[in-house]
Parts: structure tokens; sequence; C-alpha cells
């Protein structure tokens, strides 16, 4: 596959092809590729300048050594303004010192610890002892001859999944590497000492750093997805050929597919992955649009927002749909031969790595704020009136809604409703942090920190909207009349799927009434039933060869286990 653009520079949407191809191996096999690529290689790319480009990542390419990402610290995870390692200048020697100060600044879950020969090292850039923030630095860590001196490397053991991922600890005891080793796109050092920098401001410059990360979300967002799929496609295939309970007339016991809380259990997830996908497949198209149209990443700020909700939603959404398809398969769920087990210790550390979820939700909601306030100019009494005056005319729309007839249960409603939430929440959490740093004089952080709960909310309203509409333009897109009919009805599920969720919520606000609720109810139950007889063929279109899913229970045949084995249904509905 040809994963180049113009100027021999990654394609982020060939890479991201690769990871589409790779999300049906094992979690292990895609993390490998991870690390070396979208870590070691991103920070690279974004980072570095044309020499740092073919000094370390064309090598990478052609697999002449591997790579390692050293950001997280022992004492500094998601805080990396924070992290302590540090990089002092030695102007005589021209050569950066590399220094792990204490305990609780070792770089810490480091992947392909203990075969990489470099690592992207992230630490506290100083110059005549003054901190310019932190930079990345390319440090040797072993050659043909060991662990470079200076250089220590701990095996940190057995962990719930991705036991094949060799994490380690690092640490370094003044290991010197060149001027040259610092990835130097946007600031340098001279020869003789001199900081020079094409971004002044240090947020801005920090900025960029954590856009190095933007890629690699994109990238767990797909390989969050691709389990969750086959996991799904285990469940719904055993559910199609395991019977218990009943009669259907001919005296076969029911299949537990046409129980309704096992239909209730399984579609809206279906339903929900498909919504990722194309979510998904829309941050990733906007990456590459940044790309290719050599726009800088930490200039987007909307695209990071929006990959940093997707990576927390997609992520929550795998490990709470594996969990669900492991219940939903009994104790054959149980089983490690059907993989469900597995699957799900794998996908469990997705919601912590490339950012903590709860705190990439304060990313978004950041950045939905940024916009807001940027209508106003600056000014409180602007932001104040305008506030004041968008919750009257709410509340008049709520009781206009609640006076005249619409159909809640059409996709059109749903998506009022969500954009009414989120611009709601947006406004009144405004207002709530103006009046507590401006009026009340509250500590600022005292004050996020107070409204933190409202964040979350804010933000994944803003997903789930986002997801909605891209699942929407995704079936207006079908070629195909019956698939469009599937995706259709699937994408009905999914808006129904978020409703059903913020039922009280709506209901509070008097966005809708008790009587709408129970249609909304309805609605959802009977969507359930009708994609089940879809369930199969949508499965199926995931293409996951046998050799993939390896789950006696869906259909695949084995030498060993045989007990475990349910022959492939055929047909929709037996």
């Amino acid at each position: 596959m040809n994963t180049k653009q113009k100027g021999n520079m990654p394609s982020k949407m060939g890479c991201v092809q690769t990871v589409q191809q790779l999300r049906t191996c094992t979690s292990v096999h895609k993390k490998q590729c991870g690390v070396m690529v979208w870590l070691f290689g991103g920070a690279v790319v974004n980072l570095g300048s044309a020499e740092n480009y073919d000094r370390f990542y064309k090598p990478i390419q052609s697999l002449k050594f591997t790579g390692m990402f050293c950001m997280s610290e022992r004492g500094h995870g998601t805080n990396v303004r924070g992290i302590e390692t540090s990089a002092h200048y030695d102007a005589s020697a021209q050569e950066f010192v590399i220094n792990t100060p204490t305990p609780d600044a070792a770089k810490i879950f480091i992947g392909n610890a203990l075969g990489g020969a470099y690592a992207a090292v992230f630490a506290q850039l100083y110059i005549d002892g003054k901190s310019k923030g932190p930079h990345c630095f390319i440090v040797p860590i072993r050659t043909e001859d060991g662990v470079c001196p200076g250089v220590q490397v701990q095996d940190m053991g057995m962990k719930e999944g991705l036991n094949g991922v060799d994490n380690g600890i690092l640490s370094f005891d003044h290991v010197r590497i060149p001027r040259e080793n610092l990835l130097s796109k946007y600031a340098n050092v001279t020869a003789s000492g001199q900081y020079e920098t094409t971004i002044p401001s240090d947020g801005a410059r920090f900025n960029i750093t954590i856009a190095a990360l933007v890629a690699t979300r994109v990238a767990l967002c797909f390989q969050a997805i691709g389990p969750t799929k086959l996991g799904l496609e285990i469940a719904i295939k055993y559910a199609l050929q395991r019977r218990q309970f009943g009669n259907t007339g001919d005296g076969s016991e029911q299949l537990i597919m046409d129980y309704q809380t096992h239909q209730m259990r399984l579609m809206p997830k279906l339903a929900t992955v498909l919504a990722t996908t194309f979510a998904t497949r829309y941050a990733c198209q906007l990456l590459n649009d940044d790309v290719c149209g050599k726009v800088p990443l930490h200039q987007d700020r909307q695209m990071q927002a929006l990959v940093a909700g997707l990576k927390a939603y997609t992520t929550w959404e795998a490990i709470d749909t594996l969990q669900i398809c492991r219940e939903c398969c009994g104790g054959q769920g149980f089983m490690e031969v059907n993989r469900l087990a597995s699957l799900k210790r794998d996908a469990d550390v997705f919601v912590t790595f490339e950012g903590d979820n709860t705190v990439l939700l304060q990313q978004v909601a950041k950045d939905l704020l940024a916009q807001y306030s940027s209508q106003f100019g600056g000014s409180k009494l602007k932001a104040v009136i305008h506030t004041l005056s968008a919750n009257i005319k709410a509340k008049l729309q709520s009781g206009l809604k609640m006076l005249r007839n619409q159909n809640v249960t059409s996709i059109d409603y749903v998506l009022n409703a969500l954009e009414f939430k989120q611009d709601l929440l947006l406004r009144n959490l405004a207002a709530r942090l103006m009046n507590k740093v401006s009026s009340k004089r509250e500590d600022p952080l005292s004050a996020w920190n107070d409204c933190l709960d409202h964040v979350s909310a804010l933000s994944l309203a803003y997903v789930h909207q986002i997801s909605l509409k891209k699942f929407v333009e995704a079936v207006k897109r079908c070629p195909e009349k019956d698939d469009k009919a599937v995706l259709n009805q699937f994408c009905l599920l999914y808006a129904m799927h978020l409703l059903y969720g913020e039922r009280a919520w709506l209901l509070e606000q008097r966005y809708m009434t008790p009587v709408e609720s129970k249609l909304i109810r309805d609605t959802y139950i009977s969507l359930c039933r009708c994609t089940r007889e879809h369930a199969l063929s949508v499965v199926n279109a995931f293409c996951h060869p046998d050799n993939c899913v390896k789950a006696p229970i869906a259909g695949v045949v084995t030498t060993c286990d045989q007990w475990a084995y349910y022959p492939k249904s055929t047909q929709a509905k037996l």
C-alpha cells in the first residue's frame, strides 16, 4: 500500500487505512505499529525539521530501527506541562544533557521499551538555567551492543491486557545527545546557545507539542472501533444460533436473538459503532485535509477538540459494548477461546492512554467556550446580555414545542434536541464561570473544578450531535437502495438511542412531554426489533476473515475446543 503523499511526507489517510486493516489482528500488533508509526513517527513528522525527518523517520519506514514515545512520567501523565525530565544545553560541547532528576520524572508505560533503538523524549528545555517549556528530543536508547550508557530500562511486568507490548520505565542519568537531535520545526538552539523560535508564545508552543497527538488519537478511535465490531459480530452470530426456552412450533427452542432484552442490548450498540465509524472517518478526513493542505495541526483547534471528544466516546463505547457482548454470550463469552475476554482486556486501557478520557472532555469544552466567547470581543456585558436573552428565547421555544404537535421520533427532532442541549449547556457554563471568576472572584481553577460535571455533559452532547450528523450524511451518500434502507433504520435507532438516554434532562427542561417520552420509548423498542432482522448482514459487511474472528461460537471451525463450536447462521432469522 502506498501511504505517501507529495514530498514523501506520510499520508494520514493512508496510514489510517493501514490501521483499519490491522484492526482485526490482535491489539498487540496494532499497538506495536502505533508506537513506531503514530507516536515516534508522528512526533518526528509534526515537530521535526526536514533534516530530522530524513534522519529519524525514513529509517522507521524501512524498519532500519524501531522507536518509542516517552511523554508520560511517574508523577505527570496527563499534565504534560509539569514533566520534570530536563534537557540542559551545553554550548561548549554543542550537546543536550538529558536527565531524570527525581524518581517521579522517570518515563513510564513506554511501549517497545525493551527493544526500541531510539526514543522521542519530551523534556523541559533549559538554556542558561531558564526553562523554555517541554520540547521533544530523539535519544538513543540501545545499539547492537546493548543499552546505551546512562540509560536505565526496567520492564513493568504483567498488565491486565496487551501483554505482548513490552511496556517499561526509562530513566536518564545525564545522557548526552547531539544538538541536532532536538526536533526543531518550531524551535531550535544555535551552536552558541541562542534559543530561536517562530512561535514566541510559550502557550502556543505547548499547544503545538500536544497537537502531535492528534493523529494518534484518530488512529486510536479506529483501534477501539475494530474490537467493538469484532465483539458485536461474535455476540450476534452466537445469538442467531443459540436457543433457549420457548417453542417455535417445530420442537426447537427460541433463538436468544429473538428476546426483546437481547435486542435492546445489542442492536443499539451495533447502531452506535456505525455512527462512531462515520464520525471518525470524518475526523480522519479533516486531519488528512490539514496535512495535505499543509495547515499546522495546532492551528486547527476545532479539529483537535473533535478528535479529543471522539477518542473519549469511541473508547468508552468499546469497553461498554464488549462487556455487554461478553454477558450476552453467557459462559461461552467468558471462555478465552471465544475472544471476547481478551478483546475486553486489551481495550480497557484505551480510555487512559493518549489522554485520559475525562480530561479530554475538558479540552472539548474549552474549545467550545473559546468559540462562544470570541463573538463578544472580550465584552463581559455583551456576553451577559446575550446569555440572558438566549436563555429566555430557549425557554419560550421549549414552551412552544410543548404546545404544538411534532414528530418526536424523527431524526430532525433528535438533531434539534441535541443542538438545544448543547447550546443551553454552553451558555449556562459560560455564565457560571463568569459569575464565579468575575463576580465572586473565585480562583479560576477552583471555579472550573466546580463545573466539571457541566463540562463533561456539554462535551458529550457535542460529540453525540456530530456523530448523528455524520451518520445521516453517510445514509444520504449510500448509492445502493437496499443498503440505504438498512442504514437508515440503524441511523434512526442511533438517534432514538441518544434521545432515550436524554429523556430525563429534556423533561426537566420541558422540551418534551411525558406522553412524548413514552412514545420515544416504544419507538426505541420497536426499532431494536426491526434492526435485528438485518444484524447478520451488517456484521457480515464488516468483512472480518475467519482467521481474525477465531471464535468457535461465531461459526469459525477449530480443531481444538470443538465443544464451543456453533455453525454459522446463513439467514437473518431461523
